[in-house]
Order: structure tokens, then sequence, then C-alpha cells
């Protein structure tokens, strides 16, 4: 953890705190990304495996370019990566009966509980480490995030086209 005496020092030599708090945050998401990739591999997945797999939980059923597009790939890499999953026996593919040439998604029983398995894994994780934390860090951390989330709200207008 950083002092504030630290914090007061680099910012007196004109560094910044966003810049602080990044190099901060940086090897803890890096790790953490780390030992989740190990999580989802041990049950045959990969970090974008599971990306999929709670985009289906949440939205249910989607058209392959709809699942191209929220994951920010090719359609053509979204049905190699939907091929995977499938022979792994956690999403299925359909034709859309309108239009045969509309593929759905949809996750298999087996998908959901691998999903639900996860993210109680990640959760029960996440809230052991904060529940470390004393009381009023506890407190202070929340406020952070909703002001992060704020800003990101607010980043998002200020970049959006009137």
């Amino acid at each position: 953890m950083i002092s504030s005496s630290i914090i007061i020092a680099v910012i007196d030599t004109n560094a910044s705190l966003a810049s602080l708090i990044f190099d901060e945050l940086t090897p803890l998401l890096s790790s953490a990304k780390a030992a989740w990739a190990a999580r989802c591999q041990e049950r045959g997945l990969s970090i974008t495996h599971f990306q999929v797999l709670t985009h289906l939980d949440r939205s249910g059923p989607v058209p392959m370019g709809a699942l191209a597009d929220a994951l920010g790939v090719s359609l053509s890499n979204a049905t190699g990566i939907v091929s995977r999953m499938e022979e792994r026996g956690v999403v299925e593919r359909e034709h859309d009966d309108d239009d045969r040439r509309r593929v759905i998604v949809r996750l298999t029983e087996a998908g959901r509980e691998i999903t639900h398995e996860l993210g109680d894994l990640r959760r029960a994780h996440v809230t052991a480490l904060i529940e470390a934390m004393p009381v009023e860090s506890q407190r202070n951390l929340l406020r952070a995030i909703q002001d992060v989330r704020a800003a990101i709200g607010r980043v998002a207008e200020e970049r959006t086209p009137a």
C-alpha cells in the first residue's frame, strides 16, 4: 500500500496521481487475469470462452453476428470459438426458423452450470479479498468504484458525437 507521504512526495515532483494508481493496478489486474485464466483452463475453457458463456447467460440465445460484435471479433473468429465450445458441450447452435442463414447460439445446461460455478468462485474470491480489508477501506473502495463508474459515463458522453 502506498503511504500518503509517498503520494504527496510524488505529486510534488509533478507525477500524476492517476499514473500512480495505474502503476498500482496494472500488476494486480495482470495477476488476477492469470489466476482467472488458470481457473477457466482447469475446466477446459479460455477466458474468451467464459466471456461467451457469461454473455449468453445474461442475454439469452443470440445470433452469431451479434455474438461476434459483443466479443469484438470477426464472424469467422466467433464461429471458430463457438465450434470449440460446442465440442465441449457448453453451447449449441441452431438455424433460425425464419431465416435459415442466421445461426443462433445458446447455452446448454452444462454451459449454464459451469458459468454459475465459475461466477460463484469469482464472487467468493473477490468477496474474501474485500472482507480482509478494514471496514473503512471497504467504504473508501466502494466510493472510489462508484466514482470510477460515474467517470466512465462522463467520458463516454464526451466521446459521443452530438
